[in-house]
């Protein structure tokens, strides 16, 4: 009998097994928004990201309830392995969800470890819509750039010295997945950033200069991202106000939402306006958006109004694509704000600001930049060859 008994709970156990496996491969039930945030704080953000999880989870604690909604984040930090992890408010209080803890041997500025961890929060939080969040240094598509440079060579991310190239950002994204990409960190609000990840996601959201190291307004906007209707005017809105209220170095903030669709369109536009002229060379008239030199970060909409023909007879042409061009831009770019100054350092001229910045061929010495780095992303690649 006791070996019958035996056998009937190894059965036992193996039905309740798989069951269980069942269980957890079951379609889970889709919401209304999945937020994840992507924050990367090895470096010498790790204060100021864990108080933006602080802040998060305030907020949420405040909210009368989520709206249908999920947010999610992983995590990297020098006191604990990576992990991703739900904030849940439940029954008044925030609650911290592990869901997976990730080795360390793979480094978050890596396509592996992004796309393993945005495959997994998807899998995890099914919603209707997603939108994305990327928080760590960042220097935007300047990538290599030489020692003497006195720019860090971040790209996006910073995880113990290892950075990730803004194609590699690019390729760990699944294309036409997100509603919307915020990048809270710094140089980001690029055209050549927003036009290599245009079919990742709908909107981009970005700064053209160097940001404070607390970021966006997580307090306000956390009720934004779980809002019926997502208004992400409201999103950059409260990021600038947060600053623009500020006195001294601390009124700091530059920052746009870009429409992503109308970023083809536009590229055609620049590519013909440079097959048939060319901008100013005299690169001080431009507003920079980087204090000291290799500026590297140029006033995109300024620039390319600096345009003259090659050609004499091209001239009535080019003026009938610059005019596309401002209508084109005023159609991609939907929010745009700067304060007057950034750090008390760098002055931002309100009627030259467009919201988006370009880097300009040959504008660096050689030691500078590298452009061989450039010419290999989408922007280069469709608008100047």
């Amino acid at each position: 009998m006791n070996k019958f008994k035996n056998i009937a709970i190894i059965f036992g156990l193996f039905a309740l097994l798989f069951a269980s496996c069942i269980e957890k491969d079951e379609p889970k039930e889709e919401t209304r928004r999945t937020i994840i945030m992507y924050l990367i704080s090895t470096n010498s953000l790790s204060t100021s990201i864990a108080s933006d999880i602080t802040e998060i989870e305030e907020s949420i604690r405040l909210l009368n309830d989520m709206n249908n909604c999920r947010l999610l984040v992983y995590h990297v930090s020098y006191s604990k392995a990576p992990y991703l992890f739900e904030i849940k408010k439940v029954k008044g209080r925030i609650e911290r969800v592990t869901i997976k803890t990730y080795t360390d041997d793979v480094r978050s500025t890596t396509v592996e470890r992004m796309t393993e961890v945005i495959t997994d929060a998807i899998k995890t939080a099914p919603a209707k819509e997603y939108g994305l969040v990327l928080g760590s240094h960042a220097s935007g598509w300047a990538s290599s750039l030489v020692t003497r440079s006195n720019i860090t060579p971040r790209d996006f991310g910073e995880d113990y010295s290892n950075t990730m190239k803004l194609d590699e950002l690019a390729e760990a994204i699944p294309n036409n997945t997100f509603k919307f990409i915020y990048a809270d960190a710094c140089f980001m609000g690029g055209v050549e950033v927003a036009y290599e990840l245009k079919d990742d996601a709908k909107y981009f959201i970005g700064s053209t200069t160097e940001i404070p190291k607390d970021g966006m307004d997580y307090a306000n906007n956390i009720s934004c991202f779980f809002a019926d209707d997502l208004e992400l005017s409201i999103v950059c809105d409260n990021t600038y106000q947060k600053y623009n209220q500020k006195t001294g170095s601390a009124r700091t903030c530059t920052i746009s939402l870009i429409d992503c669709s109308m970023l083809n369109d536009l590229a055609l536009i620049c590519k013909s306006m440079n097959a048939i002229g060319e901008g100013t060379k005299d690169f001080s008239m431009l507003q920079v958006y980087k204090e000291s030199s290799p500026y590297l970060f140029y006033d995109f909409k300024q620039y390319y109004n600096t345009f003259d023909p090659k050609a004499d007879e091209d001239g009535a042409k080019l003026d009938a694509l610059k005019s596309e061009f401002n209508d084109m831009l005023n159609k991609t770019i939907l929010y745009k704000a700067a304060t007057p100054s950034i750090f008390n350092r760098l002055n931002i001229d309100s009627e030259k600001y467009s919201g988006l910045s370009t880097y300009v061929l040959g504008s660096t010495s050689p030691d500078g930049v590298n452009e061989n780095y450039y010419k290999t992303l989408s922007w280069y690649q469709h608008v100047f060859k």
